[in-house]
């Protein structure tokens, strides 16, 4: 991204909350801006003080990089647009910012010429991070520019978006109600206030630094700790005084491997 203004913007909506338009380097690079309304991008240039608007698509043709910050709804009727435009969109770089759609919402500015990539912010509170995925040489355009704002990025490999959506899925919102759950249980022994959350964030690090070690044990109750004995007795306890932690707690077990009882049967 070593050449100013090499960068245009395609927008509609409400982008004043967009991460990736807060980084620096927008200031720096972007170029033409295309709205819906020609007052719109003039809002947003002034809004963002960097770039300039512009009335037509044709107008982004200084850009090499352009990014489309649209909601999904009318990204179809964005893409129409461009293809019948006079824009020359050959050898150019379409990147979807923010948007879970994948390269194939892009594919008619492809089979055009142009080269596609998409990218969603990663969900954290410390650290600015982006997942790219599309065609290698879009990639590196955007990843490069990202990289240049101190936006760490990583790659996905071509059409495999779904994949990172079920991870994300997995690791931060489904997680949400095994902690409600344990909420729930930790107020009914009598924890509260203070301890209540530092304990539950305490517990949350220590699974976490668990995973990251390859810490593995062979049972539920061995890594809890406990006999199989009072692993399978404090459960039935669950059961009878807390069933609907019992309910989430069960769903959750019936998916893993149970413990064998050392009871002797009979």
């Amino acid at each position: 991204m070593k050449n100013q203004r090499s960068l245009g913007l395609v927008v509609e909506g409400n982008a004043t909350s967009s991460l990736l338009l807060r980084l620096p380097g927008i200031v720096e690079h972007l170029g033409p801006v295309k709205a819906g309304a020609l007052r719109v991008a003039r809002r947003l240039s002034n809004f963002l003080r960097a770039g300039y608007a512009v009335s037509s698509y044709k107008d982004l043709q200084p850009a090499r990089l352009i990014f489309l910050r649209v909601p999904d709804a009318i990204l179809p009727r964005i893409v129409d647009e461009l293809c019948a435009s006079e824009l020359t969109v050959k050898d150019t770089s379409f990147v979807l910012c923010e948007s879970w759609l994948s390269t194939a919402s892009l594919a008619p500015l492809q089979t055009r010429g142009a080269l596609t990539a998409t990218l969603v912010p990663v969900q954290t509170p410390r650290k600015i991070w982006f997942a790219v995925e599309g065609q290698l040489s879009a990639v590196r355009q955007v990843r490069r520019f990202l990289e240049d704002n101190d936006a760490r990025t990583f790659e996905l490999r071509p059409g495999t978006k779904p994949l990172y959506f079920a991870a994300q899925l997995l690791a931060t919102s489904l997680p949400i109600h095994l902690y409600t759950a344990a909420q729930q249980a930790l107020r009914s022994a009598g924890v509260k206030g203070n301890h209540l959350h530092e304990l539950l964030e305490e517990m949350a690090f220590e699974m976490f630094r668990s995973f990251a070690n390859g810490v593995r044990s062979p049972s539920l109750a061995a890594r809890a700790g406990c006999t199989a004995e009072t692993y399978e007795d404090y459960l039935e306890f669950v059961r009878v005084r807390q069933p609907q932690v019992a309910e989430v707690l069960d769903a959750e077990l019936s998916l893993l491997p149970r413990p064998r009882s050392t009871r002797p049967e009979g």
